[in-house]
């Protein structure tokens, strides 16, 4: 992979000014000579590479993996030490991608508006000691508190990883940015649970918090050493009730999602009072001068496309790994280490698909290999569906199309969009992997408790179904106009 990676990824002034010929959208800042997108400082001007620009970006998505993943299997340590109640386990484990949720699309705003290197320090010094602070925590408040503080932390992060990426590379450096940090977030999720269970084995729970502390601190020395500030001067401020109305919109969806599995009383209430702020949020976005998001950026098919592709995948992914778990113990007496071990296949074949996308993008252009994905991704559900029994090569299948739907479909949305709003692109791609996953588990783990266990066959083969479904608007969005080609032939 290393030959990709050619020097001058940066792109000069000229190009930062000429890459984005295209119909201006409501809110675009332009991008004259008095607002360089790049700033030239000692930092700056990234002639090292795409190597030395990733390094610092891929520290801090690999902390933030393994904040999320490793807390898994400490929970039932953490519950005895702090007579945890049911309902507050819940709220230690979701209260942190709950809070990234609600906070990336203003962490965005921020980067765009002060420098996605300053947030990027800013969200890894925060995360370090949040997670000091959960570490040290004797009381359930308290810890959760501290999950806040690290979801928020990991909002800051992913913004100025997400956005410095979608600024700092073009073609396929883009390409294989996009999927580095999908392998390495990939890496971080399979390990987590692993390390979580080893760390909390050797040195109680507290340790699967500390454990965080090196990455994120490294993260905080090497971002000034390796990357350049980069920035969206017309970005003036910040209307408050946009701010207010997408947390309270993004939150009460995310929950809303998280609940249906819960109680389908409830969910209903949360879903069409975030649907109504969301709708409110919308509105107002268009009515501004300087709007939070975008929101005309929906409007663009292939903006669009990929955002369903990230959403579809991501939820039909992430409920095939859920399902086959509970599958597995319920049905086949698996115990729960089996059946992690059992889910690796996926987590690995996500990492390497995340790596051999540019790859095959250079070979077949990214509308057919993206199409190609999702067809393997619905093949593999329908495979283990039918076949839980043998589900090595079906999870493989599932992982390696989400890996490059992943370096794909993301490396999309940055083109379909001004470089001006990388940072609000970053976000809105985070939003889909999170309405994606929340809402893919609570949906087909729905449809599996009717009939068990001929559900969570039926659950498979309909997200199949679903998958198969997006797979034809790859091709039919892939070259609309504005987009850029993205992998050099």
């Amino acid at each position: 992979m290393g030959h990709l990676g050619v020097p001058g990824s940066a792109p000069s002034a000229e190009l930062c000014r000429s890459r984005n010929q295209r119909p201006h959208l409501r809110g675009e800042p332009a991008e004259t000579d008095a607002e360089s997108v790049i700033s030239r400082d000692s930092a700056g001007d990234q002639q090292g590479g795409l190597w030395p620009t990733m390094l610092p970006l891929l520290t801090a998505i690999l902390a933030g993996a393994l904040g999320v993943s490793m807390i898994n299997t400490a929970l039932p340590r953490i519950a005895l030490d702090l007579d945890l109640a049911d309902s507050v386990r819940a709220w230690v484990v979701d209260a942190y991608p709950l809070t990234t949720a609600v906070t990336i699309v203003v962490a965005a705003r921020l980067g765009d508006r002060f420098g996605r290197r300053r947030i990027l320090i800013a969200g890894t010094l925060g995360y370090a000691l949040s997670a000091g602070l959960a570490a040290a925590s004797a009381f359930p408040l308290f810890l959760i508190i501290a999950r806040v503080l690290m979801g928020a932390s990991s909002a800051l992060m992913i913004a100025g990883v997400v956005g410095t990426i979608g600024t700092l590379f073009t073609g396929r450096n883009l390409v294989l940015a996009n999927g580095l940090w999908v392998a390495v977030y990939g890496l971080g999720s399979s390990l987590g649970p692993v390390l979580g269970g080893i760390l909390t084995e050797r040195w109680d729970w507290q340790a699967v918090f500390l454990a965080s502390l090196p990455l994120a601190l490294s993260a905080t020395v090497l971002t000034p050493i390796c990357l350049a500030e980069t920035s969206s001067p017309g970005s003036r401020s910040l209307d408050v009730l946009s701010v207010i109305s997408s947390g309270l919109a993004i939150g009460a969806i995310v929950y809303g999602i998280k609940r249906m599995s819960v109680s389908w009383a409830e969910s209903p209430f949360w879903l069409l009072g975030g649907g109504l702020v969301l709708a409110f949020f919308v509105l107002r976005q268009r009515r501004l001068r300087d709007p939070l998001v975008a929101v005309d950026l929906f409007a663009r098919a292939p903006f669009s496309s990929a955002g369903l592709q990230i959403l579809v995948a991501s939820a039909t992914s992430m409920a095939c790994v859920y399902l086959l778990s509970i599958h597995l113990q319920d049905h086949f007496g698996r115990t729960p280490i089996a059946a992690g071990l059992a889910l690796t296949p996926h987590a690995v074949a996500t990492i390497l698909g995340g790596l051999v996308a540019p790859v095959v993008a250079a070979r077949l252009g990214k509308p057919r290999t993206i199409c190609g994905a999702l067809l393997a991704q619905a093949a593999g559900l329908a495979w283990l569906g039918l076949s839980p029994e043998f589900g090595v090569a079906p999870l493989f299948v599932i992982g390696f199309g989400l890996g490059f739907i992943g370096a794909l479909s993301t490396t999309a949305l940055f083109e379909a969009a001004p470089r001006s709003r990388a940072g609000q692109v970053g976000a809105i791609q985070e939003v889909f992997v999170a309405l994606g996953t929340g809402g893919g588990i609570a949906v087909f783990a729905t449809i599996a408790l009717f009939q068990p266990p001929l559900g969570y066959t039926i659950s498979l083969l309909v997200a199949a179904v679903v998958t198969a479904a997006t797979a034809p608007l790859a091709l039919l969005t892939g070259r609309g106009p504005g987009q850029r080609s993205t992998v050099s032939r």
